[in-house]
């Protein structure tokens, strides 16, 4: 290979000394560097995928659309039926893709144009390894393969063009050269944008990310992606300033406290009976100066696949919507607020001693006396494996204490921010309203009160009036 700085051009006379050094210099690179060597390619030529649990061959021929024949051709696979997690296959017939193939949830806020200049892929390349026919395809929280070998990959999101601004404002607001910006951002100009458009630049460790691009929301988050049925969104809002933000999940309001200056955080649960598909996401927020952003996307919202339980015999009172509703409306009305104040910090703790046994878990759908499957399982149930003992999961304020025809004795915790924790079917209640409690604090006994086939303790746990499973609370960290 020629050093950089000789540059040989047609037409060009070459006095007879260069010309002399030339052809010493490529017989002495022939020699050094054979021509097999040159021409061999490397693993690392080829785009590459990592093999996950539940992988076939036919299903992973099916996501990158290339026929069975040529990945067992291009890997050499003497048993095409026994592949083993964490085994890499070259993916052949991908021109111009180079890498390790990941599997990656879109963000929210991402578009085709967005990840295009995120990763430094070009949008054709990446509709042809995602197999995207159109646009509409892009949502947050669907699945998406990207290619791995882009040191510059995840280019840092500064915002949004506001109304009337050029790219030069918006360039100099965030301290960045225009034309580098309009580059990393494909435009061939630097009037080559339009409001609302979102801007990306090379990061830097001298600068701060999300300089302000945009003068009143710089970031928004929203995760785990997809959504699930029976889990919690965590939408984080950073604002430029002192702002009003508010949102909403398909028809439900979202609740924004501030977490710390200038960000803002909502905590939502997912019915476990929402229909899959997609659910619209909206922010807004308003500075004291007027301004206004808004934004709407859909997010993808998946099932929890959750199994049925044998049919249930109970009282008939028990499932009388005359004695129901207005105890569920008591629930409601109590798990409702959303106290400012935040209690709880890290993971929640087990509500029982161990050993535990979960006698029906969260989001089981359920019949009750020959009825249609159209009830589901709020909460978790444990039986009793160690001793009666129950304690509370979090700190928190009692709210409401005392018996229900359904959950039987009753105590509601508050944890702040929209976050109550419920116990039910105690024989047993250790607290009264208005008591402050600890994690790990003894708060009753377990007993068979209300409409049970046996004691237990019954755990629901509500985000901004919904139902979730606890056992997420117990295994991550919220927000």
């Amino acid at each position: 290979m020629l050093p950089d700085w000789i540059i040989l051009q047609s037409g060009i006379q070459y006095p007879f000394k260069m010309t002399r050094f030339l052809f010493l210099f490529l017989v002495l690179s022939i020699i050094l560097f054979p021509i097999g060597i040159v021409q061999a390619q490397s693993e690392t030529d080829y785009p590459i995928y990592i093999v996950q649990s539940g992988d076939t061959l036919n299903l992973i021929a099916q996501k990158f659309g290339v026929p069975v024949r040529d990945l067992i051709k291009a890997n050499n696979l003497a048993n095409p039926d026994s592949l083993a997690e964490g085994e890499r296959l070259i993916i052949p017939g991908l021109d111009g893709v180079h890498g390790i193939l990941a599997a990656g949830v879109i963000p929210f806020g991402a578009d085709l144009r967005s990840l295009s200049i995120g990763y430094q892929i070009s949008q054709s390349l990446l509709t042809r390894l995602n197999r995207v026919t159109s646009p509409t395809e892009i949502f947050a929280g669907a699945s998406l393969i990207l290619p791995q070998a882009n040191e510059n990959a995840g280019l840092d999101q500064i915002g949004q063009i506001n109304s009337g601004q050029s790219l030069l404002e918006a360039a100099i607001a965030a301290n960045i050269n225009p034309w580098s910006l309009a580059a990393a951002n494909q435009m061939s100009n630097q009037w080559d944008v339009v409001p609302g458009e979102r801007l990306f630049y090379y990061a830097q460790k001298d600068r701060p990310a999300l300089a302000g691009i945009n003068s009143l929301v710089t970031k928004i988050d929203a995760y785990p992606l997809p959504l699930v049925q029976g889990s919690t969104l965590v939408v984080r809002v950073t604002t430029d300033g002192p702002a009003n933000v508010t949102g909403k999940l398909g028809d439900t309001v979202l609740v924004f406290h501030a977490e710390k200056d200038n960000q803002f955080v909502a905590l939502q649960g997912i019915h476990a009976m929402a229909n899959p598909g997609l659910t619209p996401l909206m922010i807004r927020a308003v500075n004291d100066s007027g301004e206004i952003y808004q934004v709407e996307e859909s997010l993808l919202l998946k099932s929890g696949n959750y199994p049925k339980d044998p049919p249930l015999t109970v009282d008939p009172q028990t499932i009388d919507p005359a004695y129901t509703k207005p105890e569920d409306d008591l629930v409601a009305n109590t798990t409702g607020p959303s106290t400012p104040i935040k209690y709880w910090s890290g993971k929640f703790q087990l509500p029982v001693d161990q050993p535990i046994c979960i006698k029906s878990g969260y989001g089981d759908r359920r019949s009750y006396n020959g009825s249609p499957y159209s009830y589901f399982h709020t909460g978790l149930d444990f039986g009793v494996c160690a001793n009666l003992n129950i304690y509370a999961p979090a700190p928190g304020k009692v709210v409401f204490t005392g018996p229900l025809t359904v959950r039987g004795n009753a105590t509601i915790i508050d944890h702040g921010w929209g976050i109550y924790s419920g116990f039910y079917h105690q024989s047993k209640v250790e607290v009264k309203v208005g008591d402050m409690v600890k994690a790990g604090q003894e708060i009753g006994q377990i007993g068979a009160t209300g409409r049970v086939t046996g004691p237990h303790l019954h755990w629901d746990l509500f985000v901004n009036g919904i139902q979730v499973n606890p056992s997420g609370w117990l295994n991550n960290a919220f927000p």
